[in-house]
C-alpha cells in the first residue's frame, strides 16, 4: 500500500479518465452552492485578545479564536517612514470581542502604539498603529492564533508579504505620540491589571481551555473561579474579581504552590503539594439496594414423597408444604404424613403454619405463627408458634455488617489507587490530585494485610501496608441487629401440634465501636426469667475475645432457684489456618433457655466445659489439626476427648483425609478413618474409605457417582461396602423439568434386598398458569408473558430455561429471591412485524414468591412496496415516500422499492418526491399484513405532476 499527498492549490493536469464524470459532477455542485453561499450570512464567531511583552522591543498577542478562521496578514509602511499599520483581517466573518481590548499605556506598548477592531458588512479587521517596523510571526498555539511582533531595523524581508496600502477606517486612531518602551519587561500599567491569556498545567497537567488570567500592578496573578475549579486547588478564603466583575482567587495565596508564566509560549505552569488540593472521598464496591419485584398472586405446593419396601414390610410418606402468596406476604402450613404396614398406621401431623411479611427496604420481617428463635451469644435458639419482630440481613446480599476499613493517602498527579488484600487485588479506582479517602474497602475476615498502591501517570508508584483483623462477630458501629419474640414453646416437634410456656425475649446487638460489639438479652417465662449481656472485642490485630455474663432465677422444680453463668473466649484466623480456645461454667442453679421441667434433664445440665482447636498449613499442600473437649455435667458425668486430623492433595484432582478421635477418660475408646476421593475428568467421583469403630470392627466402602448436569438429566451412585445392613447399594436420580424422580436398592449381607421409590418437585399456580417444576424450596419463580408469540427461548442467566406455549406465556423456576435475576428471551425467534423496547429484564423476588415479567412489544403492519413512474420505469433511488396522515418517511432503493412499516390503516394515502419529480397514489394494504410482512405491487405512482 502506498499513500500519496496532494497539493490542494495545484490542478491535475491528467486526470485518470474514469475520474472525469465524477470530476465534472463535483464542479457542477461547486457551481451550484456558489449562489447559496453568497446568500448565507457572515458566520460570527467571538475574540478574545491578550498582549505580552516579551522584553523592551517584543511583543506577543494572543487571540482566542476558532483554529479555521486563520486572519490576513496586511501592513503598510517602510523601514524609514512612519506610522506603520498592521491589519489581521477576516473576510466574510463577523467578529465580535468578549471582553474589552487590553488597555495600551499612554507610550504605548513596545512597537504598538494602538488597536482597534473594525467591521464591515464584507470583513473585520483588527488593525494596529505601529510606531516602527516589525516582523509579524503568526503562528497557531492550543486554540488560539499568537502573533509575534518583532521591531526591525531593515526593510521587511523578501518572505514577508507586499505591502498593501489600506486607507484609514473610521474611528481608527490615527494621532501618534513618541514611542517609549516600557523600562522593564512585563511590567503592567498602573492603569490597570494585565490581561493575559494562557494555556495553564498544573503538576505538568493541561487544563481543558485556554484561561483568561489577570496579573495585578502589585504582582499578585488572578485566575477565574471556573478555572480554578477544574484544577482542584483549595481556594483561599478571600474571593477578589477580575476586571470584568467575575469572581477569581488569587494563586499566589495558595501555601506551598509555585507557578511560572512562560511568555514565549503564552503558558503559565504551577506546581502545587498535594496538600493544596482538595481531599477526594471514594467509597468501594457497594451493593445497590434493588426494591424487589411485588409478588403477584399464586400458590405453590412442595411435596417430597417416598414409598419403600424391606422384608415384606412397605411403608410410605410425604412432606407437603403449602405456601399462598401475593403483595401482602405468604403463608406457608407443611405437614409430615406417614403409612406403615407394621400396625403403627396412618399418621398426620402438622409441622409449621405461619404468616410472614418482609420489608427488605429497612432489613426486617414480622412473623406471626410457628417459627425459630435468635438465641443470641449466651442463649440458644428455640421453636416456638407466636409472633416474632426483628432484622434480616439476608434480604440484602452483599450487606456489610463489618466494620469497615478506610485508607487515606495523596497524590500529585492523577492517579490510580489499587487495594490488596493478602496480595490480591479486591478494588482499583482512578483518583483526582489531593488528598483521599477510601471507605468500605472489600476484606476477608480474619487477620490480613492490606496494601495501598497508589500509582501515577508516570508510572511512579507509593506503596503503604497495614495489618487488620476482622470477625463476623463485629458489627459495623451504629448497625443494630435486634429480634422481638413472644409466644409459646413448642414441645413435640414433627411428634406432635402441642404446645408449652408462654415466654417473651428480646435480643439487641449494637456496633459500638470499630473494634466493640455489645449484645443484651432479657428472656420471660411463666417459672424462668434470665438476662445476660455480651461483649465481644478486637485484641489489636491479633485476633477477637468475647465475654458474656448472664444470670436465670426459676421455679421449675418448684422452690425458686437462680443460678449465674459465664462465658469467655479467644479466637484468632489467618489464610493459613487459625485457633480458639472456649470457656464456659455454668451453676448449679441456671436454668437453659426452653428447658423441659423433667427432673432428669435438669440433672443433665452442663458444668463446665473447655473447648480448643488449632488447625492450618503443616507443610506444602498438607493441612491438619488438632482439638480438645473436657466437659463435666452437675450429675458427674464427665467427657475428655482428643481429634487429630489431616489431609492433603495427590495427583489428578485427588485428595486423602485421615482423622483420629479417642477418649482420654472412662473406656479410653477411639477412632480413626481414613478416605481417598477421585474426581475424573468424565465427571465421575470415585471414593474409598475405612473406619474403625469404638466396638473395634473395621469397615470399608468403596463407592463411584456422577452427578447430574444444571438442567434435566441423569445421575447414579454406586456402592458397595463391609457392612453387613448395607452390603451394596444402588441409587438412580433423574431431574425433569417437572419433577425429581429417585430409586434406591440396597442389599445386606443376608441377600435381603430393600427399595425406595421417590419424588420431589413444585405444584403451583401463578397467574392463570398452572405449573409443574423441580422442588423451588425457598426460592422464587416467575411467569414470562411475551404477547401471546409461541415457541421464544427464555433464558435465565444466560440458560435456556424455558419456551413460551401457545398462549406466549412460559414458566421460569429457580429464581434466586433477593437477588438480581436476568431474564432474556431472543429476538431472532421473532416474527418480523414485532418490535420490542427490551429483551432483558432485571428482577429481584421476594423469597417463596413469584412474579409476572412482561416483555411489552409492539406488532407493526410492514411490506415491501414496488412502485413506478406513469411511463414504467422505477421511481428513481432516493426518493422520499410520506404516508399521511402520519407523516412517517421512508426512502426508496433499487427498483422503486421501499419497505414501509406502521402501516395503521387499511387505506394509506401516498406521496413521492425526488429530484426532478413528484406524484402521489392511495395504498390498499391486504389483510394479511398482520402476520409475516409481504410484498405489495408494483404499483404506478400516477397522480401527480411529474
Amino acid at each position: 500500500m502506498s499513500l500519496h499527498l496532494f497539493d490542494h492549490n495545484c490542478p491535475i493536469r491528467n486526470p485518470i479518465p474514469a475520474l472525469r464524470p465524477l470530476a465534472k459532477a463535483m464542479s457542477l455542485l461547486w457551481l451550484g452552492a456558489l449562489p447559496l453561499a453568497w446568500a448565507l450570512p457572515n458566520p460570527s464567531t467571538s475574540l478574545g485578545v491578550s498582549l505580552l511583552q516579551q522584553d523592551g522591543t517584543t511583543v506577543q498577542l494572543r487571540m482566542r479564536m476558532p483554529a479555521n478562521l486563520e486572519p490576513v496578514i496586511n501592513w503598510s509602511g517602510t523601514a524609514k517612514l512612519a506610522p506603520y499599520r498592521l491589519v489581521l483581517a477576516w473576510n466574510n466573518t463577523d467578529v465580535t470581542l468578549d471582553h474589552p481590548l487590553p488597555a495600551l499605556p499612554a507610550e504605548g506598548l513596545g512597537p504598538i502604539h494602538s488597536l482597534a477592531l473594525n467591521t464591515t458588512p464584507d470583513q473585520s479587521r483588527l488593525e494596529f498603529q505601529l510606531n516602527e517596523a516589525v516582523t509579524p510571526n503568526l503562528r497557531r498555539v492550543g486554540d488560539s492564533w499568537v502573533l509575534r511582533l518583532e521591531p526591525i531595523v531593515s526593510e521587511p524581508k523578501s518572505g514577508l508579504a507586499v505591502p498593501v496600502e489600506l486607507p484609514l477606517l473610521p474611528n481608527a486612531p490615527i494621532q501618534l505620540k513618541p514611542s517609549r518602551r516600557l523600562a522593564q519587561a512585563g511590567v503592567t500599567p498602573k492603569s490597570g491589571p494585565e490581561v493575559l491569556l494562557l494555556d495553564v498545567s498544573i503538576n505538568g497537567q493541561p487544563l481543558s481551555n485556554v484561561v483568561r488570567a489577570e496579573r495585578l500592578p502589585g504582582g499578585s496573578l488572578l485566575l477565574p473561579s471556573e478555572a480554578w475549579a477544574e484544577t482542584r486547588l483549595i481556594p483561599p478564603s478571600q474571593v477578589s474579581a477580575l476586571s470584568d466583575g467575575s469572581p477569581a482567587y488569587a494563586l499566589d495565596a495558595v501555601p506551598g504552590t509555585t507557578y511560572r508564566i512562560n511568555r514565549q509560549s503564552l503558558s503559565l505552569e504551577i506546581s502545587a503539594p498535594a496538600s493544596a488540593f482538595n481531599s477526594s472521598s471514594l467509597n468501594g464496591p457497594e451493593m445497590v439496594s434493588t426494591a424487589p419485584s411485588r409478588s403477584a398472586p399464586g400458590v405453590m405446593l412442595n411435596y417430597d414423597l417416598s414409598a419403600s419396601n424391606s422384608g415384606g414390610n412397605t411403608a410410605s410418606g410425604a412432606v407437603l408444604e403449602a405456601i399462598a402468596f401475593n403483595s401482602f406476604g405468604s403463608f406457608v402450613t407443611s405437614a409430615l404424613l406417614s403409612d406403615n404396614s407394621n400396625g403403627t398406621g396412618r399418621i398426620a401431623t402438622r409441622l409449621d403454619s405461619y404468616w410472614r411479611y418482609d420489608l427488605p427496604q429497612r432489613m426486617e420481617s414480622l412473623t406471626l405463627g410457628d417459627t425459630v428463635g435468635v438465641g443470641g451469644g449466651w442463649s440458644r435458639p428455640a421453636r416456638y408458634g407466636g409472633v416474632r419482630w426483628g432484622r434480616d440481613f439476608g434480604m440484602r446480599p452483599g450487606f456489610i455488617t463489618l466494620p469497615q476499613i478506610s485508607l487515606a493517602g495523596e497524590a500529585t498527579l492523577p492517579s490510580t489507587v489499587d487495594v490488596l488484600v493478602n496480595n490480591a487485588r479486591r478494588l482499583s479506582q482512578p483518583v483526582q490530585p489531593g488528598p483521599f479517602d477510601l471507605a468500605n474497602v472489600p476484606i476477608v475476615t480474619g487477620a490480613g494485610e492490606i496494601g495501598l498502591v497508589v500509582r501515577d501517570l508516570l508510572g511512579r508508584e507509593t506503596i503503604v501496608r497495614q495489618s487488620y483483623y476482622t470477625s463476623p462477630r463485629l458489627l459495623a458501629p451504629g448497625l443494630s441487629d435486634y429480634s422481638f419474640e413472644a409466644g409459646k414453646l413448642r414441645t413435640g416437634y414433627g411428634l406432635d401440634s402441642s404446645y408449652g410456656d408462654t415466654f417473651g425475649a428480646v435480643t439487641w446487638r449494637q456496633g459500638l465501636t470499630n473494634s466493640l460489639t455489645g449484645e443484651a438479652r432479657v428472656e420471660l417465662q411463666e417459672n424462668r426469667r434470665a438476662a445476660g449481656v455480651e461483649l465481644s472485642g478486637l485484641l489489636g490485630t491479633w485476633g477477637i475475645a468475647r465475654m458474656a455474663l448472664a444470670a436465670s432465677a426459676s421455679t421449675i422444680q418448684g422452690p425458686s432457684q437462680s443460678g449465674q453463668l459465664l462465658q469467655a473466649g479467644i479466637e484468632r484466623s489467618t489464610p493459613q489456618g487459625g485457633a480458639s480456645l472456649q470457656y464456659e461454667y455454668a451453676s448449679r442453679g441456671f436454668a437453659p433457655f426452653g428447658e423441659a421441667s423433667d427432673p432428669l434433664t435438669m440433672s443433665q445440665r452442663s458444668r463446665e466445659r473447655w473447648l480448643a482447636s488449632v488447625s492450618g498449613s503443616l507443610w506444602g499442600s498438607v493441612n491438619g489439626g488438632v482439638s480438645y473437649l473436657r466437659q463435666t455435667r452437675w450429675d458427674g458425668d464427665r467427657i475428655q476427648w482428643l481429634g487429630l486430623s489431616m489431609s492433603t492433595s495427590l495427583w489428578l484432582g485427588s485428595t486423602i483425609n485421615a482423622s483420629i478421635n479417642k477418649r482420654l477418660d472412662g473406656d479410653k475408646s477411639w477412632r480413626a478413618g481414613v478416605s481417598l476421593n477421585i474426581a475424573l475428568d468424565s465427571g465421575i467421583n470415585m471414593a474409598g474409605q475405612m473406619d474403625r469403630g469404638a466396638d473395634g470392627k473395621i469397615n470399608g466402602t468403596i463407592s463411584a457417582a456422577a452427578t447430574a448436569p444444571a438442567g434435566t438429566g441423569l445421575s447414579w451412585r454406586v456402592q458397595a461396602a463391609t457392612s453387613d445392613s448395607q452390603r451394596a447399594q444402588a441409587s438412580l436420580q433423574y431431574k425433569a423439568n417437572a419433577t425429581e424422580l429417585a430409586l434406591d436398592a440396597v442389599t445386606s449381607a443376608s441377600g435381603q434386598v430393600s427399595t425406595r421409590l421417590g419424588s420431589r418437585g413444585t405444584l403451583g399456580w401463578l397467574d392463570d398458569v398452572t405449573f409443574a417444576s423441580r422442588s423451588v424450596g425457598q426460592g422464587s419463580v416467575a411467569v414470562v408473558k411475551v404477547d401471546g408469540i409461541q415457541g421464544v427461548p427464555v433464558k435465565l442467566s444466560n440458560q435456556v430455561v424455558a419456551e413460551t406455549d401457545a398462549r406466549g406465556l412460559a414458566f421460569v423456576a429457580g429464581l434466586l429471591p433477593w437477588q438480581k435475576n436476568q431474564l432474556e428471551i431472543d429476538p431472532v425467534d421473532l416474527p418480523l412485524n414485532v418490535e420490542m423496547a427490551s429483551t432483558s429484564q432485571e428482577i429481584t423476588p421476594y423469597a417463596r414468591s413469584g412474579v409476572v415479567v412482561n416483555f411489552a412489544m409492539r406488532r407493526t403492519r410492514q411490506a415491501l412496496l414496488v412502485l413506478n413512474q406513469r411511463d414504467g420505469s422505477p421511481v428513481p433511488m432516493g426518493a422520499k415516500v410520506r404516508l399521511l396522515p402520519a407523516g412517517l418517511e421512508f426512502v426508496t432503493g433499487r427498483r422503486g422499492e421501499t419497505w414501509l412499516t406502521d402501516l395503521e390503516e387499511m387505506h394509506q394515502r401516498i406521496e413521492v418526491s425526488w429530484a426532478k419529480g413528484r406524484c402521489s397514489l392511495n395504498l390498499d394494504v391486504p389483510n394479511n399484513l398482520d402476520g409475516i410482512p409481504g410484498k405489495i405491487g408494483p404499483l404506478a405512482c400516477d397522480e401527480g405532476k411529474p
